[in-house]
């Protein structure tokens, strides 16, 4: 099956390396953030729980960015993605 859902490439923190063969960078598809993070845990299984939670959502201690807005202020991990877009994962303090 071909998938039509967008190509993008995943920044993965240093601290998430070890969880996808040390690559600082992969590339995913997905509609969506969320989608795209799932595919990133379907290639590299240990990623999925580093990152998403059973129900879906985000871990904390984690924020995500399409570009260079946090999809906090867009639509959460439901924000579309398009063609060719940078998902970066970031760590953060328990303040944000």
């Amino acid at each position: 099956m071909i998938s039509e859902s967008p190509v993008v490439t995943v920044h993965i923190p240093p601290l998430l390396r070890p969880h996808v063969e040390g690559h600082d960078e992969v590339t995913a598809s997905g509609d969506t953030v969320g989608e795209v993070l799932e595919a990133v845990g379907h290639e590299y299984p240990g990623f999925r729980s580093k990152v998403l939670l059973d129900d879906g959502n985000l871990v904390s201690g984690l924020a995500v960015y399409l570009g260079a807005t946090s999809v906090r202020n867009l639509q959460g991990l439901a924000t579309p993605v398009q063609m060719e877009e940078l998902v970066s994962i970031v760590p953060v303090g328990e303040s944000d």
